[in-house]
């Protein structure tokens, strides 16, 4: 046999075998040439889009007009000779139909210029995901919604205590009308700045159902710590001692007052919480809160020691406590939602809740612990109108 006669004898057997893998290959494949006519297709191809005798030299917009709205990337993927995949191409015949589409293109001497188009019908996977999905959201909004009612009971919390100090207050037969007026005005400003915040909770849970997005307008930070080391001031155990460092110059910031004033109530609740309720019978009760704010700038290194932290211009808001502190197991999952250390008191939803706020004001969280020797929660907020800081984040 001569030597071109085994090779085209080899030619026949591979032509055979790639005619095999074609067919065989259980996606619809279409082969293409580089004016888009379809050259062949394989009996997936064939099953999904009917065969008939013309379809060979019909146009693959034609054959396949689902494909026309990816026409630029299937185009660009041809001209260009690098392989594209497009993700969840909806098909409407019917039912709805979800496609995933790889554009392979190819050329040769002998085949010239062209593409090998895969389609995988993922239908059934998408449905499965949208159901994962919805399933996800469902939980998300049990969360929230728990995590709401959480702060709400915190509001409530600080009405009580408020109106138990106007009840002391009036039966001060010490106090002069003028003291007692005094006193009674600054305990009702306080119920009514609670009972706004409650009204604005009950609307944050009408908002999940609506699927309202987060309204931020300019916030001053100072004032807003000021607001809630009031209600502090009236509602924590007096064995707590409240030190509070921010100055009287506005820190502003593009936030929700409400949500931005429920983040610092439960931190200022837990560090309470960590020198009183969480101490043993026998330890004394009560410890050192304090509070701090203060401008600063996020460089690379601060980025690569914390996960979420962006470069740029911050405001940071210290909480720290000398109370029982964390070991590093418990720091690992602090965050995590209904993960508490308070056993039968707590709902575990308070830090999880200011954890996915501060992340929705694209800013971040940070905490240093140790057992015994108390906690500092670091939230770092972008300061407003600084582009940089927060850019991308989730």
């Amino acid at each position: 046999m001569s030597p071109g006669a085994g090779n085209a004898c080899g030619k026949d057997v591979a032509d055979v075998c790639y005619q095999y893998v074609f067919e065989a290959i259980p996606f619809i494949m279409i082969i293409v040439g580089a004016d888009f006519k379809v050259k062949a297709l394989n009996s997936p191809a064939k099953s999904f889009f009917g065969s008939g005798p013309g379809q060979k030299s019909m146009n693959l917009w034609d054959l396949a007009p689902f494909l026309l709205d990816s026409k630029t990337p299937i185009e660009n993927a041809m001209s260009e000779g690098r392989t594209q995949i497009l993700r969840r191409i909806e098909y409407k015949r019917g039912e709805d139909k979800y496609m995933d589409i790889s554009v392979c293109p190819y050329s040769g001497k002998d085949a010239g210029r062209g593409a090998v188009i895969v389609i995988d019908d993922v239908t059934e996977l998408e449905k499965k995901e949208q159901y994962i999905r919805r399933s996800q959201k469902m939980d998300i909004v049990g969360t929230l919604a728990a995590g709401l009612s959480h702060d709400f009971n915190n509001v409530i919390n600080g009405i009580k205590a408020t109106v138990d100090s106007i009840k002391y207050s009036l039966g001060n037969m010490k106090l002069t009308p003028d003291a007692l007026r005094k006193q009674v005005k600054d305990d009702l400003e306080i119920v009514e700045e609670s009972a706004n915040r409650g009204s604005d909770i009950v609307e944050q849970l009408l908002s999940i159902s609506r699927r309202k997005e987060l309204a931020l307008a300019d916030v001053d930070l100072a004032q807003a710590l000021k607001n809630v080391l009031k209600i502090c001031g009236n509602t924590l155990p007096k064995t707590v001692e409240i030190v509070c460092e921010v100055r009287d110059e506005k820190a502003m910031v593009k936030a929700s007052l409400t949500q931005l004033e429920q983040v610092l109530l439960n931190l200022c609740i837990n560090a309470s919480h960590a020198m009183t309720i969480m101490k043993k019978e026998e330890d004394e009760k009560g410890g050192k809160l304090s509070i701090s704010l203060e401008k600063i700038y996020v460089g690379p290194s601060m980025c690569e020691s914390i996960p979420d932290a962006k470069e740029g211009y911050y405001w940071l808001v210290s909480v720290s406590d000398t109370g029982v502190g964390m070991t590093k197991e418990i720091m690992a999952r602090i965050f995590d939602p209904f993960f508490t250390t308070k056993e039968k008191r707590g709902t575990g939803l308070g830090l999880s809740m200011v954890y996915n706020i501060v992340k929705e004001h694209r800013g971040f969280i940070d905490l240093f612990s140790e057992p015994g020797s108390g906690s500092v929660f670091f939230v770092f907020l972008p300061v407003a109108g600084d582009a940089g800081a927060g850019a991308g984040a989730g």
